[in-house]
């Protein structure tokens, strides 16, 4: 386990970046809550688990309850392909992306809902389970051998031809709009606080999630906005790294993790200025730290009622427990008696036989 303090992190009022303003938000937040179903996902209160770690409160964002798909990934590949389908006229398009598992059955679902075609490239490797659930919304799904990266590639390559449009976080046509619009969308999530935390811990993977949350927070509080943490598998911590040295850095090929949702080499280019400007820390934690975590939640450990979480979902609940209950980390990041720290919980269980298999 590794903790690194940003020392480029910004406090004062939100300035408005290239990938995310202020405007482009407030226009998320709008045309998302007009969605049908739209609800704040619940923040779970954990006075147990408060308790235990020494801490004033404790709240868990269940993201579970994140409209069908059951992840934060349902706010941003959807509204950014409602926007997509509005500025190319609408109808006789086919969204392509690559996935591991949550972009592909947010995309699924938002392309069932909006009226489009969807075609999601899946690695070799990805549960058929997950695979199953993606096509559960309609959609094709193309298996790639290789890799994340691989899978990319093919959805990138299939963007090429007439009617079909590339959304993921990587520019399509030349535009980064659509990206911009994901980033936007994944704001949402942040903007639903009632009460502002003084702690929030959110996984990293390629910074999408960290980047658009702590802007939100930053918009809404300024100067005294939340410290955000970042969370990653050790196996992968590009963002702790780039935090750390103060630029984007890209790691080599290395091992997987069980939060396989996180594993990435590099920080999104878009992401990247966003993230080192509002998110005050990054923190590696062990494969093991997730595990112990997401079974103590299924199985009532801090007696608050069971949680069941995804194995990259928990990601960030793993990391508020062990850096509480690390004595450095804790001064390091000010944790104490009076801190309010919430944990996004990023999914629910997106495979049930995976989820079954971890608990064992």
């Amino acid at each position: 386990m590794q903790l690194s303090i940003n020392p480029a992190a910004e406090r004062g009022p939100w300035r408005d970046h290239p990938a995310l303003s202020a405007a482009a938000m407030r226009e998320a937040a709008t045309a998302i809550a007009a969605w049908p179903g739209y609800r704040p996902t619940p923040l779970r209160a954990m006075p147990g688990l408060a308790a235990s770690l020494g801490l004033g409160a404790v709240g868990v964002k269940l993201e579970a309850a994140r409209f069908a798909p059951g992840s934060f990934k349902s706010l941003g590949p959807p509204y950014a392909l409602q926007r997509a389908l509005a500025r190319e006229g609408g109808a006789g398009w086919r969204a392509v992306a690559a996935t591991s598992g949550n972009h592909g059955r947010a995309l699924a679902w938002g392309a069932a809902q909006f009226g489009a075609g969807c075609t999601i490239f899946m690695p070799a490797h990805t549960s058929a389970g997950r695979e199953a659930a993606i096509r559960g919304f309609g959609a094709e799904v193309v298996r790639v051998p290789g890799d994340f990266d691989a899978s990319l590639a093919a959805a990138s390559a299939a963007a090429e031809a007439p009617g079909t449009m590339l959304v993921a976080d990587l520019p399509w046509r030349g535009s980064d709009a659509i990206p911009r619009d994901i980033l936007a969308g994944y704001s949402v999530l942040a903007s639903e606080f009632t009460q502002a935390p003084t702690h929030v811990f959110v996984a990293a993977g390629n910074g999408s999630l960290a980047a658009a949350t702590a802007a939100r927070l930053w918009l809404d509080h300024g100067a005294a906005r939340p410290m955000v943490v970042a969370v990653e598998p050790t196996s992968s911590d590009a963002i702790r790294r780039s935090l750390a040295a103060g630029e984007r850095i890209t790691l080599g090929e290395g091992a997987g993790s069980v939060m396989d949702g996180l594993v990435v080499r590099a920080p999104s280019h878009l992401c990247w200025p966003v993230l080192r400007a509002a998110v005050d820390a990054g923190l590696a934690i062990e494969d093991d730290q997730a595990v112990a975590t997401l079974r103590a939640a299924a199985r009532d450990g801090w007696g608050d009622g069971a949680l069941e979480i995804g194995e990259t979902g928990i990601a960030a609940l793993a990391g508020l427990v062990a850096a509480a209950g690390d004595p450095a980390m804790r001064v390091a990041l000010g944790l104490g008696p009076g801190s309010r720290a919430v944990a996004i919980a990023c999914e629910g269980v997106t495979d049930q036989d995976v989820f079954a298999r971890l608990l064992e």
